[in-house]
């Protein structure tokens, strides 16, 4: 009874089991062990990639596990029998010897740790995502107060300097050319504005969010444009800058790819708030695409689904030829939780 409920351990274990001689030759081995490497009872087993490649020294035994007794478990990679390679976690242990006889089989227990290694890259790629966007922000910020403080008043003072001079001057023809200096300059100086605001938009963090997008679709508005904003928030709903900056982000890039690619004349951008949950919407006319037809993987489209997934968000996003695209982001409103009690109230 004791040995078959034993067996019945070894054969259902996801770990595989390796028992083999110290000619490497499998006396006993389990399913998953045979699922993972191909290897099966009397076949030779193959040293894993590390002990192939190792130097020895004189005298050592090429398998670590065999040599190193202190050593219980390393990770590498094991020829499998169809010539592929599966990398595995694996821990060793000695049986005790038969009989009079001094030799032991060596048991070998294997892991499959390559989702576990794909895993962790996906998390250290992520932590480094994160940290990029760290660094983007304050970039933006350095950039967005030099133009303003620095490039935005050096033609300020430029424009003064040229309505100084325009005062001094009677020839027609002249005054007129330094108007229209005066124009091409206050045109600078309006982009320059833009562009500062659209790097680091200060409204975000003083006034928040909700202020912060319905200034954003304020001044995407022009004659070959309309950028509509619709919430049920109250302005001074508090929300996380860290979260803040990413739905802004997710706004932005949404209503410039619409423009850019799509072809829009009209976006529409809805956020709206239900118990702790905000519903994020920005849907637009453009000309649309078929998504079997397009490449998921650019940069903008991946960006935004990172932004999303860092708040806690499904990424949804949908659209039909001549019918525009709509995007769609669940945004759970976590850090209530974590809000002390006096600042709570202001929620509504």
């Amino acid at each position: 009874m004791e040995y078959g409920r034993f067996r019945e351990l070894f054969t259902s274990l996801s770990d595989g089991i390796i028992v083999m001689d110290p000619n490497r030759s499998i006396v006993y081995t389990n399913p998953a062990a045979v699922r993972m490497t191909g290897w099966n009872l009397n076949d030779t087993v193959p040293y894993c990639r590390y002990c192939q490649e190792r130097q020895l020294a004189p005298g050592e035994q090429r398998c670590l596990l065999a040599q190193e007794r202190d050593r219980s478990y390393f990770e590498s990679q094991l020829p499998t029998r169809t010539e592929g390679w599966v990398t595995v976690g694996m821990s060793r242990t000695f049986l005790m010897p038969q009989n009079d006889s001094r030799i032991r089989d060596m048991v070998i227990t294997i892991r499959d740790v390559t989702l576990e290694q794909q895993e962790e890259e996906l998390r250290l790629t992520r932590r480094l995502t994160y940290q990029t966007w760290k660094v983007q922000e304050e970039e933006r910020k350095r950039l967005s107060q030099e133009l303003h403080d620095g490039v935005s008043q050096s033609l300020y003072a430029v424009n003064l300097g040229l309505g100084h001079l325009a005062k001094h001057i009677d020839t027609p023809k002249l005054s007129a050319k330094i108007r229209e200096l005066q124009q091409q300059m206050d045109t600078s100086i309006e982009e320059v504005r833009a562009l500062s605001k659209t790097l680091y938009p200060a409204v975000l963090y003083s006034l928040g969010l909700v202020a912060a997008l319905q200034t954003f679709a304020e001044t995407m508005t022009n004659t070959n444009l309309m950028v509509s904003y619709i919430t049920n928030i109250p302005s001074d709903t508090q929300v996380p800058p860290e979260t803040a900056v990413h739905i802004y982000r997710i706004v932005q890039e949404a209503t410039h790819n619409a423009v850019l690619h799509g072809r829009a004349d009209f976006v529409v951008i809805q956020l709206n708030q239900e118990n702790d949950i905000i519903t994020l919407d920005i849907h637009d006319n453009g000309i649309g695409f078929r998504p079997e037809s397009q490449d998921f993987t650019g940069y903008g489209l991946r960006n935004m689904q990172e932004r999303a997934r860092a708040i806690g968000s499904p990424f949804s996003i949908t659209s039909h030829e001549r019918e525009g695209t709509q995007i769609h982001l669940v945004i759970p409103m976590s850090w209530r939780k974590t809000l002390p009690s006096s600042n709570a109230k202001q929620l509504p």
